[in-house]
């Protein structure tokens, strides 16, 4: 991934809203409740994101995963390594 697609991917997951990741977790075919999206809006306010940082993202789905749900950390995994992988 280029440094421009990056600042974007990273800006954009800065300031993502539940209603928006319910919509690109339906775009890329991964469920997720509402619920389960406000839960992790809430964690990924928590710190500035760079999703290119392996060991921010490891904590990050580490988080989910304990306050959400191991299945669903996994899938939000997915979610970040497809923007990764534009």
């Amino acid at each position: 991934m280029n440094p421009i697609q990056l600042q974007l991917v990273n800006f954009k997951l800065n300031r993502i809203t539940a209603e928006e990741l319910l919509q690109l977790s339906k775009q890329y075919g991964i469920t997720l409740t509402a619920g389960d999206a406000k839960k992790i809006v809430q964690i990924l306010k928590q710190e500035n994101i760079d999703i290119a940082n392996q060991t921010q993202r490891k904590r990050i789905l580490l988080k989910i995963s304990r306050e959400v749900n191991p299945s669903v950390a996994s899938r939000v995994n997915k979610l970040m390594l497809s923007f990764l992988n534009q």
